[in-house]
C-alpha cells in the first residue's frame, strides 16, 4: 500500500431519500403523525418510534442506530480520522446523507483540520445542503459532490419526485460562491439516449456545475435489485460520447470518466484503474474498513467479508 489513501466514508445511513438504486441502501427516514419511521432492508423493514421533539427527527434516528451498534457515534468517528492520520488521506465524506445529521459537521471540520480542506469532498443532497450554512461548508471542502441523473419530463422511477431538481438547485448556490462542484451521473437505461443526456448536461451548464462524473450502474445496496436497470456497453458508450462532444461545444462542466468505466475502451492497463487496494478504500457506517466502496449490499453491508480488512474506529 502507497502512502496515500483515497476513501469513500459512508458515514450514516440515515437519509431523507428513498431511491431505488441506492448503492448502499440507506436507511429512509421521515416522520408521520407525531413518530419517526426508519425504512431499511431494501425499504422493507419499517421501525417505528415517538418523535423527540427536543431534536432533528434524523439526528433521533441517528442516535437510534448507534445506541444499536449499527453506527458510530461521535467520539468513534472522531477516532477513525486519528487512525487514517500519517497518511496522504483524500476523504469523501458520504451517506446516506451526511449533511442531514448534526454532529457529522464536527467530523467535516476535524477532517479539513487533519488532511486540508482541498483533500476533503462531501456527497449530499439537496435536503442536507439546505440545513446547513453554505459559507461554513463551504469553507471546509474542497469538492462538492451530488447526484443529478435526470431531468422533468423524463420517466425515470429510479428516483424519488423532486431529488434531482433539489440537489441542483443546492448545489448551484454552491457553485456560484467558487465551490468546486460535481454531478455523478449514475447511467441507467432511461437516462443514456443522446437527448436525455442532452438535457441533463445543459442545465448543468446552466447552473454553472464545474464537472460531470459519468459512472457505472453497480450492483450494489438496492441496485442489486435492478440490474434490469443496467445499460448495455453501446449504451455506456453513447453517453459518454454525447457527454464529451457536449463538452467540446460548451467547455464547463468538463467531463471525467469514472475509473470503473474505462474497461469499455478495451485499453490494455497493467494496473486496475481503480487503484483498488492500492490506494482506494471505503468505510461503512460502523467503521469497517473495506476494499471497495462498491463492494456493499443490503443494509449498507458489506456484501462478503473477503472486502473487509478491519475496523478502523478501533485500530490504525
Amino acid at each position: 500500500m502507497s502512502d496515500k489513501l483515497d476513501i469513500i466514508w459512508n458515514m450514516s445511513l440515515v437519509c431523507p431519500w428513498d431511491c431505488d438504486i441506492c448503492c448502499v441502501d440507506a436507511v429512509h427516514v421521515k416522520q408521520k403523525n407525531g413518530m419517526i419511521m426508519l425504512i431499511s432492508n431494501n425499504l422493507i423493514d419499517i421501525e417505528m418510534f415517538e418523535k423527540d421533539k427536543t431534536q432533528s427527527y434524523y439526528d433521533q434516528a441517528t442516535i437510534i442506530r448507534q445506541e444499536q451498534g449499527l453506527e458510530l457515534n461521535l467520539e468513534q468517528k472522531l477516532k477513525v480520522l486519528e487512525n487514517l492520520t500519517g497518511y496522504k488521506t483524500k476523504i469523501n465524506l458520504s451517506g446516506g446523507d451526511p449533511l442531514v445529521v448534526s454532529e457529522n459537521v464536527e467530523v467535516i471540520k476535524r477532517s479539513s483540520k487533519l488532511f486540508g480542506r482541498e483533500l476533503v469532498q462531501i456527497s449530499t443532497t439537496g435536503a442536507g445542503l439546505s440545513m446547513q450554512d453554505p459559507h461554513e461548508i463551504a469553507s471546509l471542502v474542497g469538492k462538492l459532490k451530488f447526484s443529478y441523473d435526470s431531468v422533468d419530463g423524463v420517466y425515470n422511477p429510479n428516483r424519488p419526485s423532486g431529488y434531482n431538481n433539489s440537489n441542483l438547485k443546492r448545489a448551484s448556490e454552491y457553485s456560484k460562491k467558487g465551490t468546486f462542484t460535481v454531478a455523478e451521473i449514475p447511467l441507467t437505461i432511461r437516462n443514456t439516449s443522446s437527448e436525455t443526456v442532452n438535457l441533463i448536461y445543459e442545465n448543468l451548464q446552466r447552473a454553472r456545475i464545474d464537472q460531470v462524473l459519468p459512472m457505472r450502474l453497480f450492483p450494489s445496496g438496492r441496485g442489486l435489485n435492478k440490474i434490469q436497470e443496467i445499460p448495455s456497453r453501446e449504451d455506456y458508450l453513447r453517453a459518454i460520447e454525447t457527454f464529451q462532444r457536449l463538452e467540446k461545444r460548451y467547455e464547463k462542466p468538463s467531463v471525467k470518466i469514472q475509473c470503473a468505466l474505462i474497461h469499455l475502451y478495451n485499453k490494455k492497463t497493467k494496473e486496475n484503474p481503480c487503484d483498488l487496494y492500492r490506494e482506494s478504500f471505503a468505510i461503512t457506517p460502523n467503521g469497517l474498513f473495506t476494499t471497495s466502496a462498491w463492494a456493499i449490499g443490503l443494509n449498507g453491508k458489506p456484501i462478503d467479508d473477503a472486502f473487509v480488512l478491519g475496523n478502523i474506529s478501533e485500530q490504525h
